[in-house]
């Protein structure tokens, strides 16, 4: 028997967790000197520098913005991570009991994080899932990240479409490197097996 692998909906929770923190941290780092040079200096250094630069109250404005979007996101993918918990717990009572039964799993791709178990495909690091008895097309399409600003990097994500003409993404794990991997062959084999064992389901690739 191969390595064993550890799942956890915990670190899948983590991970969502670590870029909108961060911002908060910064946030308040930022509120807090404002308010202490508020005191020191008076409102009417606010005011004068609003009328000198406004570029800079605009940035300020959209920084908060940006943040505000973040946590809701932050919020919006933490419900969606416990519905996948609860229905995957709901479909294989053994996941009740021990998350590393997935290890048991039909079909297992360490290096794309993804795995089949029973009729749920599964991104198990952001345990995004997809019932596929009512998939009615997965496509797989390269995703472009920055990483600093000279760095692009493109890495293999899934949708899938169900029956009712919904939409939903199943997300790999955004922080991994996929440095010396061949993203594509790794995407053509899950892709095989999906064609011989789910064979109603359209499949399709966006370079």
């Amino acid at each position: 028997m191969g390595k064993r692998f550890e799942f956890s909906p915990l670190r899948a929770r983590i991970l969502m967790m670590i870029g909108p923190v961060i911002s908060a941290i910064f946030f308040g780092l930022g509120s807090c000197s404002f308010i202490d040079h508020t005191l020191k200096v008076g409102l009417s250094f606010w005011l004068d520098m609003i009328r000198e630069d406004f570029m800079l109250v605009l940035s300020f404005i959209w920084f908060n913005m940006s943040l505000v979007k973040s946590i809701y996101r932050m919020i919006k993918n933490n419900l969606l991570l416990n519905s996948n918990i609860q229905e995957l717990r709901d479909c294989y009572p053994e996941l009740e009991e021990d998350w590393q039964n997935l290890n048991d799993a039909d079909y297992l791709d360490k290096d794309l994080q993804v795995l089949v178990y029973g009729d749920h495909l599964i991104c198990y690091r952001t345990f995004d899932i997809a019932y596929l008895p009512e998939c009615s097309k997965i496509d797989a399409f390269m995703k472009m990240y920055r990483l600093g600003s000279r760095y692009k990097v493109r890495r293999v994500h899934f949708s899938a479409w169900y029956l009712d003409g919904s939409e939903f993404e199943l997300r790999t794990n955004e922080l991994r490197k996929f440095i010396g991997m061949n993203q594509k062959a790794r995407k053509d084999a899950l892709f095989d097996y999906l064609r011989e064992n789910f064979d109603y389901i359209e499949l399709e690739t966006f370079d």
